[in-house]
């Protein structure tokens, strides 16, 4: 008989649908009408499709050293290949354009090196505290790290640092590692902001810390958005009404800002709903690591947390005006379709996990 978790499926088409009524909503003013509706309807069919595939395959594949290798080497091989061919959004060549669609590698990226450190991490659970490993599991991040910031795309490197620092910290690594690595952290840091970051990155955080320096410039996407949240009020102004939202002051309204939107259209009902669903998916993700005998079942479960936590609450705060605007997407919220893509997968090979684990 077939084990699944009804609370986290729930939990999930709950906000899958509250993501789709949004996108309907500002969708109407497409052209083709609805347009960006449709394009995530599709990709959401991609997804189940995905989904129901990785369930199927037994999750033991991908303990194969040579199989993560490979796809390890396919994953910088196409970050590097998008420095030179990837179309440039925002300034940032995060994306290979095919007409009507586009795809952002390093969303798949991300489930790969997840899969990658689980079995580093989980191989070497008995000595994992020793320095050399630590070293060795960072060299892996390091690597599409850099190639990341390179496009530019600072929220995406922070992605990926995030979800390595979780693995770690529950792999079993000791208190003075920890110190090492916040120091480590505060030197990089440094680095990044003298030399990597470009001005509009900078001017970015300089306004998250002094907005009313430029409201109307780097300020302007944080104002819109703190005035759409704040103009929803409890029961929100309804579907195809938000005035930030349907007339176009809020930039960016059915990616970065859609947290925004849904808050100016459902009000403080819409956003509870959103956010009990994100805690019993994060919950039950939290009882299944726990449930695995598997240290790579655990750890690959703990690594997709980390990464749909960390996504959620840096767009959340981002919308909120509590972090400095880095452009990352809302899962199973946002519009687009390699974030939608590369969650399924995650959660296909979760499910396999628990039919077989």
């Amino acid at each position: 008989m077939l084990k699944k978790d009804t609370f986290l499926f729930f939990a999930l088409a709950t906000i899958i649908i509250l993501g789709l009524l949004i996108l309907g909503s500002i969708s109407f003013h497409d052209f083709p009408v609805f347009f960006s509706l449709k394009k995530q309807l599709f990709f959401l069919v991609l997804g189940i499709i995905a989904f129901l595939f990785f369930s199927f395959v037994d999750w033991r594949i991908f303990t194969s050293s040579s199989l993560l290798l490979f796809l390890y080497l396919i994953s910088l091989f196409s970050l590097i290949l998008l420095l030179v061919l990837g179309n440039r959004v925002r300034g940032a060549a995060g994306w290979f354009n095919f007409g009507i669609f586009s795809f952002q590698p390093l969303e798949i990226v991300k489930i790969i090196l997840i899969l990658l450190l689980a079995k580093y991490l989980s191989s070497r659970n008995l000595e994992i505290w020793q320095f050399r490993h630590l070293v060795g599991s960072g060299f892996f991040v390091l690597l599409p790290m850099a190639l990341v910031m390179a496009q530019p795309d600072l929220g995406g490197a922070m992605i990926l640092g995030a979800i390595w620092f979780g693995m770690v910290l529950v792999s079993g690594i000791r208190l003075k590692q920890i110190f090492i690595l916040i120091i480590v952290f505060l030197l990089a840091a440094a680095f990044i902001w003298f030399f990597v970051l470009k001005p509009y990155q900078k001017a970015r955080i300089i306004n998250f810390v002094y907005p009313q320096e430029d409201p109307l410039g780097a300020g302007y996407n944080r104002e819109q958005a703190l005035i759409a949240i704040g103009s929803g009020r409890i029961f929100g102004k309804g579907l195809g009404r938000g005035s930030q939202t349907q007339l176009k002051f809020l930039p960016l309204a059915k990616t970065d800002f859609i947290f925004a939107s849904l808050a100016e259209e459902l009000g403080l009902v819409g956003v509870l709903i959103l956010f009990v669903c994100f805690l019993i998916i994060f919950y039950r993700l939290t009882f299944w690591a726990n449930i695995f005998s598997y240290n790579f079942c655990r750890l690959f479960t703990i690594g997709f947390l980390v990464k749909i936590l960390v996504e959620s609450f840096v767009n959340i705060s981002m919308n909120l005006g509590l972090l400095p605007i880095v452009g990352i997407a809302l899962p199973f919220v946002s519009l687009g379709g390699s974030h939608f893509l590369a969650n399924f997968i995650g959660l296909g090979i979760i499910n396999s996990m628990i039919q077989r684990a």
